[in-house]
């Protein structure tokens, strides 16, 4: 399988390893934001994996991903994974989380806005967080490095443990 996900990945251009680990790691982390944890637990949590249209089968690769590493449930709860090309994000869809792959600044712009409203946000290019605000991402060094904007965990009142801010890479 992870042959098969890197001969279809490399057309993309994107790093399989990382997007596997990226999509192993992120919601987990999401889940332990507080007030997304304190949600009635029988309500499914709901991801979005944001795509520019030409990466529609990175997309669709990414929902079965999701499937494959959670079955179907986090932390005990539905899983529900969707896919949008970034223009038809609209900041009025109730995600818990939102995944953006390879995008510009306009795409990434929708993703900030649809995260204003307590929307974890999520990037692949760990690079681009800080400039485009996104609250999260995962860097690929010797071991995976969660990245925090701590900007965005400010201005979006975003509760996480201590012991996770202790291991992450605070971006200021």
């Amino acid at each position: 399988m992870f042959l098969s996900l890197s001969a279809w990945l490399q057309g993309a251009s994107y790093d399989p390893f990382l997007l596997e680990t990226q999509l192993s790691l992120l919601p987990k982390v999401a889940m332990l934001e507080k007030n997304l944890g304190q949600i009635q637990n029988k309500l499914p949590i709901k991801i979005l994996i944001a795509y520019d249209i030409n990466d529609e089968t990175t997309a669709e690769n990414c929902m079965r991903i999701l499937a494959s590493k959670f079955n179907g449930r986090i932390n005990g709860r539905l899983l529900v994974v969707s896919a949008l090309p970034f223009e038809k994000i609209d900041s009025s869809f109730a995600y818990q989380m939102i995944y953006a792959l390879k995008a510009n600044t306009q795409q990434l712009k929708k993703v900030h806005n649809a995260g204003l409203s307590g929307t974890v946000t999520a990037l692949y290019d760990a690079d681009r967080m800080e400039e485009n605000g996104i609250l999260l991402s995962v860097q690929m060094e010797r071991t995976p490095i969660i990245m925090i904007n701590a900007k965005i965990l400010r201005e979006n009142r975003f509760s996480f443990p201590d012991s996770l801010l202790e291991i992450a890479r605070i971006i200021q």
